[in-house]
């Protein structure tokens, strides 16, 4: 009689054990397949983005003017989650290598905003389709303010990037 429970005790603990392996495995699986679906939609976003840098000038001693052209698929916002990296050389020859804050109004210094969205920005054409909102074929003009100003005659180097990870670089000689 004694070993019969004992029997029937470890038939439970056995069962017991194998319905908790099988609930990990199958939360293991589940939140494996989420992963891999939420991948497989962030890498084909990034294949649909693309940004190319189509001009940049000089504005002032310390300002400047890019123009970026949405090259992708997808429409572009956010503006406040994109990147703008700057590396140059002030005056006195020191280096600087400056993430640029994003700017709602105009910039200040070591800031940026986006100025307009344009159809085509060398003639100032206005976006007329979904304003605010950079779709593709349309260009998007930036103002950057840069303190200390670079020394004349000194490459600026740039990286813009937008939030899913798709940057253009550009050199302009200040």
């Amino acid at each position: 009689m004694e070993t019969i429970v004992i029997m029937l005790v470890c038939v439970a603990l056995i069962v017991f054990g194998v319905m908790t392996m099988a609930q990990g495995y199958m939360v293991s699986t589940d939140t494996a397949a989420l992963s891999m679906e939420e991948i497989t939609v962030t890498k084909g976003e990034m294949l649909r983005t693309g940004i190319s840098i189509i001009d940049a000038r000089r504005t002032g001693a310390d300002t400047a003017e890019i123009t970026v052209e949405n090259t992708g698929q997808i429409k572009l916002a956010s503006f406040d989650k994109w990147d703008v990296i700057i590396g140059y050389h002030d005056a006195a020859n020191d280096p600087y290598n400056t993430w640029l804050q994003y700017a709602a109004g105009s910039p200040g210094d070591n800031e940026w905003c986006p100025a307009g969205i344009y159809l085509d920005a060398s003639d100032n054409t206005t976006e007329a389709f979904e304003p605010g909102i950079l779709n593709p074929q349309e260009e998007l003009k930036i103002e950057l303010k840069l303190d200390p100003p670079p020394k004349d005659g000194s490459a600026v180097e740039a990286v813009i990037s937008t939030p899913n990870g798709i940057q253009d670089d550009f050199s302009l000689v200040y």
